[in-house]
């Protein structure tokens, strides 16, 4: 687990250090495209599903709640190594299916943490 570790933080570094800290704040404060930028963030990141939670802890203060939860529910679910291991057993068709339930519902879910925490 430790090299996930590894690879998540600096991952993390890189993105606080890389992207100018006005996108991170003016995209992590709104409630709809927080969400969205996380879920897209958590399939391409793509760490052990341990880890996700270290590598959100440096966003915490930036984007909201409901944008953290959506991050820890699709991470482990779905990503693109995922994608790429089902693909070994399951058609394409299926697999577009299933990625775009359990993303509507992790965009559902991160979308009413927001809206209840406003």
């Amino acid at each position: 687990m430790m090299p996930a570790l590894f690879i998540g933080a600096g991952l993390a570094g890189i993105i606080q250090v890389g992207v100018p800290r006005n996108v991170l704040v003016t995209l992590g404060s709104d409630p709809w495209w927080s969400v969205l930028a996380l879920m897209l963030l958590a399939f391409v990141v793509s760490i052990c599903s341990t880890v996700d939670a270290f590598f959100i802890l440096s966003f915490g203060a930036t984007f909201l709640p409901g944008a953290i939860v959506a991050f820890l529910v699709l991470g482990p679910m779905i990503d693109v190594k995922m994608l790429a291991l089902l693909r070994t057993t399951f058609t394409g068709r299926t697999l577009v299916q299933l990625t775009a339930i359990i993303a509507l519902c992790a965009a559902v879910l991160g979308w009413g943490v927001n809206l209840a925490a406003a």
